[in-house]
């Protein structure tokens, strides 16, 4: 019994082992030919702008983790303020009041979830237009 478990074990690793190679090995002819394996050289100057789209996804990487970052801390700040907001609503002395405190709670927390979803969108795109601009200048480097 044990030796069945190990046997297909044993057949189910060697499997995904030959797909990993097949997957890399047709991965790999896809990327540009480089110097020293008897193939054409690719030139300094097309290794140079590869270099360079590299720098800048990685400027841009960075700038969206940190804009993410400023979203995730105004989203928290946003939420803190709701949470007070929540707990002020109990200090309503007639129901009058407890009803224009709760429209003032609902308006600030729809406001500020169209604000957040704004943010988001604009970001979503912007990280679009910086990696196709990476992508276009890439694609100019591997036809120079």
């Amino acid at each position: 019994m044990f030796d069945q478990i190990l046997d297909t074990y044993r057949k189910a690793a060697e499997s995904t082992m030959q797909f990993q190679q097949t997957m890399m090995r047709n991965w790999t002819s896809q990327w540009p030919q480089m110097p020293g394996l008897g193939l054409p050289n690719p030139g300094a100057a097309w290794i140079e702008q590869v270099h360079a789209a590299q720098r800048k996804w990685g400027d841009s990487v960075v700038g969206m983790l940190d804009k993410h970052r400023e979203t995730l801390d105004s989203q928290y700040r946003a939420g803190i303020r709701i949470i007070e907001d929540t707990f002020r609503t109990t200090e309503a002395k007639d129901p009058e009041q407890f009803r224009r405190l709760t429209e003032e709670l609902w308006r600030h927390s729809f406001e500020a979830l169209k604000t957040v979803s704004e943010d988001q969108i604009r970001e979503c795109q912007s990280a679009m237009h910086k990696w196709l601009d990476v992508v276009s200048q890439g694609a100019t480097a591997v036809k120079a």
